[in-house]
């Protein structure tokens, strides 16, 4: 009972359907989770904030194909009248006969379109969970695990420990800073976050080119001078310590490749074509049948001609536009990639890993003073 009593609560509760957080160093609000149950309820008329329903591009498209609509209407409906005796020239005669072809050519656009649009999506979203799994949580992988490694098996000096996590965080922020245009913000968003020192942005800006990959030779460098220095005694734990290097440079260029290469661009247009020309023909046809439903007084079909203009070019115009959105998740947006929020958390998981390491249990400490 309880427990449905729970789901219903977590259904059609009060709370937001998703949790917006702000950024610790720019203060920007952006979405860390969201609850299915109530996207999946009657809740989900409530909710707007985060979901394309405030891309204000698709309302523009709707108003557009609702003008079309109407405009191929009215015509109809002041032309439409009875046949005259003997013509065989008049609207009513030329509806009555070209609607069943006109329903049949609409449902072939739209099948077709509706065809090209999920492959469309599947490989966006292919996209973006590749850079979500083999970007950036492979950036956090290589930080922690190299983090973890170094404390327990070569240094457990604080400097050294925390430059690992930082370079890693900041490989992660620098991509954020790429894709929204903000290099020139670098230093001073570094210096509040912590990430970097005044002396190591000036260094790394004299790079110029992928900070967000350049910056993980700094992260080689660490390993190759305890390697010098003998702290690192074993050739298979030097190995794996520069694999973990690589593999953070490695995540950094699978985003970069993800965002600098895009799909096709002859694709992409075709599709958008194919989708606008489909709204337009669906519009003008559906248009020209509303305008003899309503001289019919068919309010039902009236009803039923509208809902589809409505909801057709509604539904593939957002796929088309979240679609966008997917293809770079790095670019500010309030629904995209929580930048400030995942480069906190590798600090976080660094500290709680040197917390429970030096908080072991007590049978291991008897055998490690043994």
């Amino acid at each position: 009972m309880s427990s449905l009593a729970e789901d219903l609560g977590n259904a059609y509760g009060s709370d937001s359907c998703a949790t917006f957080v702000k950024s610790p160093i720019t203060e920007k609000e952006c979405m860390t989770d969201y609850q299915p149950l109530k996207l999946s309820s009657f809740r989900i008329f409530t909710f707007s904030r985060g979901s394309i329903l405030a891309n204000p591009i698709l309302m523009s498209e709707q108003i557009l194909i609702t003008i079309v609509f109407f405009t191929c209407a009215a015509p109809v409906m002041y032309f439409f009248k009875e046949d005259a005796m003997g013509s065989e020239h008049s609207v009513r005669r030329f509806i009555r006969e070209q609607e069943n072809k006109m329903r049949a050519f609409a449902m072939i656009m739209t099948g077709l379109a509706a065809f090209l649009l999920s492959f469309y999506t599947s490989i966006i979203v292919g996209r973006w969970w590749a850079m979500r799994t083999n970007g950036v949580g492979a950036i956090k992988a290589a930080t922690v695990d190299m983090h973890l490694l170094l404390y327990q098996l070569v240094t457990k000096e604080e400097h050294v420990l925390a430059a690992v996590q930082r370079y890693g965080r900041a490989s992660l922020m620098l991509i954020f800073l790429w894709r929204q245009q903000d290099l020139n913000n670098m230093k001073q968003l570094m210096l509040k976050g912590n990430l970097l020192t005044e002396d190591e942005c000036d260094l790394l800006l004299q790079c110029k080119h992928c900070l967000h990959e350049t910056i993980w030779g700094w992260q080689t460098a660490i390993i190759s001078s305890l390697y010098k220095q003998g702290k690192i005694k074993s050739d298979y734990l030097l190995a794996l310590l520069l694999q973990k290097c690589t593999d953070g440079r490695a995540a950094a260029q699978c985003i970069h490749t993800h965002l600098a290469v895009r799909v096709p661009m002859q694709y992409v247009h075709l599709l958008g074509f194919l989708v606008k020309m489909h709204n337009m023909i669906l519009s003008l046809i559906m248009g020209i049948l509303f305008g003899a439903a309503v001289r019919n007084a068919y309010v039902i079909l009236c009803i039923q001609l509208f809902a589809r203009t409505l909801i057709l070019p509604f539904l593939f115009n957002a796929i088309l536009l979240i679609n966008c959105d997917l293809a770079d998740p790095f670019n500010g947006g309030e629904t995209d990639f929580p930048g400030e929020i995942y480069q906190a958390a590798i600090a976080n998981d660094c500290k709680g890993i040197l917390a429970t390491s030096q908080n072991v249990p007590g049978w291991l400490k008897e055998k490690e003073s043994a």
